[in-house]
This record gives structure tokens, sequence and C-alpha cells, in this order.
């Protein structure tokens, strides 16, 4: 029985997506057990859930992870020890709803939020006694500590305290006005919405070559009524001419075919205790990552790749070290060069894990992402160092293990065969305006080469965004918490996830999930999979813990 006299316990997930739904799971998992009553806030303007996985966007745009690696339930190697919440992962519900699906398939977006849709109706249903959740359907505008719990403010006039406040809003708001005139578009979701106005047989810079970069090329192709073939694609007319540009001049490398059952080898070198041990030698517990955890990488990359040959090793040695970007005589060299590593990649891809030593030796970045975490866990690195993780190493391991799926890179140079898709004139290239267009003007070509454009789409956007009118929440924390020098977007957060008050100090009672707490720690913005250990999972319960205690001593 729960004590009436015993008060509820008030707890505010603020943006509930995917993650602050596995707020709701992990609630619910510590209810069954006694304990005081509580009340779960779910503060979220759209549908539960579902986040950024519209169940209406077209079907050309694809989840970066395979069907098999999904779910937003828990079982027991997820959480050892803690209680669980049982239910069906993606694959299991997609097999169940939609037929056969392969283990390793990229679906659409749409169908993970038809999954979440049916997973908040499920969570729903398993509220135990003493639980209570009730959705705001409004914006929260400001959350701010108040003495030893915290006071949420929404976008209806509404105020609320609360014993804990979790932030979780994900990629946070989305503007819903579509693009129009030259000006650039700086964040290109909702698609295709905000590329609609792009006119057919323009030129578009896009600047970018990314998972974000691939969804915008989908929608001004597929999207535009090309189709692809197992020989190449054929355009429907409609399509502009798409420019890619990044810094690196590369193409990102393609995932790997998957291998089902797959269980990663335990590092040898690259482990979170090899990461500790060098933090205790640090003066002050801070590390360089170039310097200290770098080596650790390589080492446990090499030693995967085994006996190889030395042009192997040598490939393996450059795809994980940031060396200064390189130059070519011209474009066409420069051309020529990305397009052969990106065919030879495709080629490594295609073997898949356990066929291509080359793939194997560089999923590390993926297998131990843990012990990446590690470094940057706090006190995590110096300030240079984080600077430098945050420019050229976190870029790195998206390029290198992070980037999109093989089929999406083999889709790419039938684009650039069939002429809709192009190179920019070498790496790192300028933007600068051009009349009423803009140029890309090379800055790394021994011949100067430029390339006139009508439109530029950013698809180099990483979070937190430190963008105040799509972003309140994070600029209500940034006007309190403590953060990153010269007032950056990135908070200084806790290893629990607490934000620290800059004026008083101490613990708040606000805890920040997901792409918001990217800086503080790494590698946020995921969905739990199951069948294996879950950091997001168990640091909810490091915060929720406590706070649901049966002794009341929250």
């Amino acid at each position: 029985m729960v004590s009436a006299e015993v008060s509820a316990v008030r707890i505010a997930v603020i943006g509930v997506g995917p993650r602050g739904l596995s707020v709701l799971e992990r609630v619910i998992s510590h209810t069954r057990a006694d304990g005081p009553p509580v009340e779960l806030l779910l503060v979220e303007p759209g549908e539960l859930g579902v986040g950024a996985h519209d169940v209406k966007q077209p079907d050309y745009l694809l989840l970066n992870t395979i069907a098999a690696q999904l779910t937003i339930f828990s079982d027991e190697r997820m959480v050892p020890g803690a209680p669980v919440t049982g239910g069906p992962g993606f694959l299991e519900w997609c097999r169940e709803h939609h037929g056969p699906v392969r283990f390793d398939e990229f679906l659409p977006r749409r169908l993970l939020g038809e999954y979440l849709q049916w997973a908040v109706r499920d969570l729903l249903d398993r509220l135990p006694p003493r639980l209570t959740a009730r959705h705001l359907p409004a914006v929260a505008v400001d959350v701010r500590p108040d003495g030893a719990g915290a006071v949420v403010a929404l976008d209806d006039g509404s105020t609320h305290r609360v014993d804990l406040a979790l932030v979780t809003t994900g990629h946070g708001l989305v503007d819903p006005a579509p693009s129009t005139g030259t000006d650039p578009v700086d964040v290109p979701y909702p698609l295709p919405e905000r590329v609609d106005a792009i006119p057919e047989g323009s030129t578009v810079a896009l600047l970018g070559t990314g998972l974000t970069a691939m969804d915008v090329i989908a929608a001004l192709t597929s999207g535009r009524g090309g189709v692809f073939g197992e020989d190449g694609y054929t355009p429907s007319g409609r399509e502009p001419r798409i420019v890619l540009a990044n810094r690196a001049g590369w193409l990102p490398r393609a995932r790997p075919r998957a291998v089902e059952g797959r269980v990663a080898a335990p590092a040898a070198h690259f482990t979170p205790e090899a990461v500790h041990a060098l933090r205790e030698r640090a003066p002050d517990g801070r590390l360089d990552f170039r310097r200290d955890v770098a080596p650790l990488v390589l080492r446990e990359a090499l030693a995967r790749l085994g006996v190889a040959a030395p042009e192997r090793v040598a490939e393996v040695e450059r795809a994980l070290s940031t060396p200064e970007p390189l130059t070519w005589a011209d474009h066409d060299g420069f051309r020529a060069d990305v397009l052969a590593a990106a065919r030879a990649d495709l080629a490594e891809a295609e073997l898949g894990l356990g066929a291509s030593a080359l793939k194997e030796a560089l999923e590390v970045l993926r297998d131990h992402r843990e012990s990446v975490r590690a470094a940057l866990d706090p006190p995590g690195l110096t300030e240079e160092s984080h600077r430098q993780f945050a420019d050229e190493w976190a870029a790195l391991i998206n390029r290198t293990v992070i980037g999109p799926q093989k089929e999406r890179i083999r889709e790419l140079l039938h684009l650039v065969e069939a002429g809709v898709v192009e190179l920019a004139p070498g790496p790192a290239p300028r933007l600068e305006r051009d009349g009423l267009g803009w140029a890309l003007v090379s800055t790394a070509l021994g011949r100067p080469a430029r390339v006139a454009v009508d439109r530029v789409v950013r698809a180099n956007i990483s979070w937190p965004l430190p963008d105040d009118p799509l972003d309140p929440v994070g600029a209500a924390l940034r006007s309190w918490a403590e953060v990153g020098p010269d007032r950056s977007a990135r908070l200084l957060l806790d290893r629990d996830g607490f934000a620290t008050a800059r004026e008083g100090g101490g613990r708040s009672a606000v805890a920040v999930f997901g792409p918001p707490a990217e800086g503080a720690s790494y590698y946020n913005h995921y969905v739990p999979s199951p069948g294996a250990w879950s950091r997001a999972l168990t640091d909810l319960d490091r915060v929720l813990v406590p706070a649901l205690a049966p002794d009341g001593s929250r």
C-alpha cells in the first residue's frame, strides 16, 4: 500500500521523442516496486514518442540504424540487475505488422514512427498503481532550479514545480516555414518541404556529405521522381544540379554489410579502464585526445587488422588520423582520387564485417564507443583538446564508421555518373556571394577553380544548435547553468547528467539527456538496441532511482 501521507514525486520530461519515451519506460519499470506515488508530466507539443520520425514523411527518408538494433523496451542485458519492461523490438514489431523484413534493412523512418506510436499506447496501458502520467501538449519555454526542485514554464502560460526535470528535447523544434529566395537553407529539416523551393535545373551547393546530406540528395532526386536501378540512375528532369562540398574532400565511408548475431571482439587496448588509467596520471584528470587516446584507438584497430600488407596498414593509419588537408593539382585529379577511393571503400563495405579486414579494423570506433565516451565524461578533455575533438575527431568518426548505408554511396556514384551530382572544387572550398547567387571557390587546388551556384543548403549541422528561438529550453539552460568557454552551446554536465548553476554552484534538479547533452558526453542521438548493454538507459537509471527511492530520501 502507498501511504497517503507521503507526497508524490513529480517528474517533468521535457521533450518526449524516443529519448523521453525511454524515461517513461524506465519510470514504469521502477515504480512496480513499492514507494511513494509518482506523477510524470510529459511535456511535448506534438505527438508523444515520435520525435523526428513523422509517420507522414516519404519512404525515401531512411533510418540510419538497421532494424534489428532498435527497441523502446528493455531487457536484462540492456540494464543488468535493474527492473525491465519487456516488449517487441522494432524488427519483431515490423515482421508482425508489415510482413518479412531482413534484420539488416535500413527501413523508412516513418515505420519507426509507427512503432513508437504503438509503443506509447502500450506503455501507457501498463502504468503501475503508484504512477500517473499526464501529457502537457505545449512547448517548454523555461526550466530552472527552484530550491531542491525545479520550475518548468510552458508557452500556454502555466508553470509546474517538480522534484526532477529531465530535458530530452532531442533535435529540438523545427522551423516549419519553407525556404524561399536565395538565402541559404540553414536547417534542411523537415524534408522535403525545406528544399521544395529549389527550382529544377538550378545548381545547388550542398555543404556536407554525411547523413543529413544523403537525406537532402534523396529529396532532390528520388523525391522528384528519379529512379535508381541496378545499372544507374534515370533522371526525372525535375532535379537540380547538386554540387557536394565538405572540409575533408573525401566522401564518407560506407557502412559495411552487417552479420547477424555478430558480437564485437572484446577490446585489448582501447578500453574504458585504459582511458581511466591515463586520466589518473594526468595532473588535473583531463586528457588530450590526440596525444593520450588516439594511440589506443590505432593500436586496437591494428590488432584487429592482424598481419596485413603495408599499404593496408597505412590505409588504417590514415583513416584514424587527422592530418593536414591534402592539396591537388587540379579539380580533375581531385575528382578522380575521391571517386576511386569511394568505389574501393564500397567494395569493402559489400564484403561486410568479418570478410573485410579493413572494415573490421575501423569498426573499433563503433564497437568500443563507450571508450570514447570515457574520454569525454567529466572531467573530460582539456579545453583545447575538446575543441579539437569537436572540430576534427567527431567528424572523423562520423566519416569513418557512422556514415551512410552502402546503398546510399552506390546511389551517389550513380548520380555522379548521371551528371546530377558533381564534386566541389577541392576540399574546404570557400563560399562567397556572386551577384544574385553564390560561388564555391577552391582553396586546395594548384589550378584555382570556381563553381557558380544558385542556392545553398547547409547539411553540415550538428547539435546542440545555439538557436534560441528554436531551442528555448537550451537558451534557458545556458542562462543559468555552467557552459563551456565563451558562452558556447556546450553544457558542462556532471557524470549523472545534471546541470550545475553558475551562481551558488551545486548540482541542480535539472538533468539533460540526448542531443542537448552532446559535448558534455559523446554520441547521444540514438535509440537503444535490444540484447546489449545500454548506456542511455543506465544513465537514466542513475538519475531516476534516487528520485524514486521508497524511503522518500530524495
